[in-house]
């Protein structure tokens, strides 16, 4: 019985710390406003959507850079190989990634997506997210003649 326990203890000893600190979720409330008609593109030709900031586990700024998609006649939109960059108060990264989802667009009313994603960068206290799933969506209002205006949403990484 002894040598089971203390096989026990000698295995919760070699465990990382930060493998057991990352076993609950990080989760965040975001706010953002439309900045897509500003025409600032990245070098890989992703357009700066939406800027906003970032509150719960972590308190900063997040930027989506998108790829212009054709849109259809439908409700709704398809994405992928977008980006998100998760900065502090002091405009340092501490997280960026890349996303996927749908956009449910109702024609001048509330608006929803949804997204999955991976953290792909990830600095300092932030480091034991790298390459964990991100989800996040939300919903945003419109300005009419046609361009979006600002929402809320929800990021969680696990």
């Amino acid at each position: 019985m002894s040598v089971v326990l203390l096989s026990l203890v000698f295995l919760v000893a070699i465990i990382p710390i930060g493998m057991t600190q990352a076993k609950k979720p990080l989760n965040c409330t975001t706010d953002y406003y439309f900045v897509g008609h500003l025409g600032e593109l990245d070098a890989d030709g992703r357009l700066l959507c939406w800027k906003g900031t970032v509150s719960g586990d972590i308190n900063g700024e997040i930027n989506w850079w998108m790829y212009i998609l054709d849109r259809t006649s439908t409700q709704v939109t398809h994405f992928a190989g977008d980006r998100w960059y998760i900065f502090d108060s002091d405009d340092n990264l501490l997280l960026s990634g890349d996303e996927h989802g749908t956009t449910t667009v109702r024609h001048g009313k509330n608006s929803v997506w949804r997204s999955n994603g991976i953290v792909l960068e990830a600095y300092g206290d932030y480091a034991i997210w790298l390459g964990r799933n991100v989800h996040m969506g939300g919903h945003f209002t419109w300005v009419f003649p046609g361009f979006p205006d600002s929402g809320t949403g929800i990021i969680r990484i696990n």
